[in-house]
């Protein structure tokens, strides 16, 4: 399951077209006049889960990147028996908190492009009044900058993991601006207080050192708490340990 929200998995089927046996699943769209959208993708995860484990006869290994690990904590929560184990890819706890790190990391790399100036502003406005419009205001400003998906990527990467990034992400359907915004404002309203999963199998999660958008330390305690059983590997990547590392290595950590 990958991140976002709003992201398809084009990057996956990209870099692994030999993985057959494993399904990218390509999360639904949000739904015209869609009250709450948030809600909607937790449903369509469980109602796909359920299909995809029904037609392999077993329970099923769960591959999380990024915000996809609050769809797997669902996964974990409402149909724990069909969950085999669990792998969580650099998963953000908090999207906000995670763009805004993105967005300060942006900063400092570019200083002296000529819309860092914006960028400093909405990110001052945003912490003398956090919420939604002001972190709007700050991913705004965010995407004036050059090269910021280049960020995400570890320094081992190279300039082919980026540069294909980028060119994937403007092909149709790896990404919907739309869908994104409105299951990310869905859910900030939501209660995300860490609760203790259901699910006592394996689980193991994954935080890249360069990753741009996540304090590994902090956020440990926070996954500790929901998979007290989970155990946790620093791998040297960015933010997308699926895109710089092979599956194999991602699914078995050392």
């Amino acid at each position: 399951m990958h991140g976002g929200p709003g992201l398809g998995p084009v990057f996956e089927r990209a870099r692994y077209p030999e993985a057959t046996h494993v399904h990218w699943w390509h999360q639904p769209v949000i739904r015209p006049c869609a009250e709450g959208p948030y809600l909607d993708l937790l449903n369509s995860t469980v109602t796909e889960f359920r299909r995809v484990a029904g037609q392999a006869g077993a329970p099923l290994t769960v591959m999380a990147s990024s915000f996809g690990a609050h769809l797997a904590v669902h996964l974990a929560r409402t149909v724990p028996e069909l969950v085999k184990n669990i792998v969580l890819l650099a998963p953000t706890f908090n999207p906000e908190q995670a763009a805004l790190r993105l967005a300060r990391r942006a900063f400092r790399v570019h200083t002296d492009h000529e819309h860092a100036g914006k960028l400093a502003m909405a990110l001052a406005m945003y912490e003398e009044d956090p919420g939604r419009p002001r972190f709007w205001d700050v991913f705004g400003a965010l995407s004036l900058l050059p090269d910021v998906t280049a960020l995400y990527f570890g320094p081992n990467a190279g300039p082919d993991a980026a540069r294909s990034f980028a060119e994937l992400i403007q092909q149709p359907g790896a990404f919907d601006g739309p869908t994104s915004v409105a299951t990310s404002d869905d859910f900030s309203v939501r209660d995300h207080t860490p609760l203790r999963s259901p699910f006592e199998g394996p689980v193991s999660v994954l935080f890249g050192a360069y990753d741009p958008m996540i304090d590994a330390e902090q956020d440990r305690k926070i996954w500790e708490v929901i998979f007290p059983q989970a155990e946790f590997c620093k791998v040297e990547t960015g933010h997308f340990p699926l895109l710089e590392l092979t599956l194999e290595a991602c699914l078995s950590p050392a």
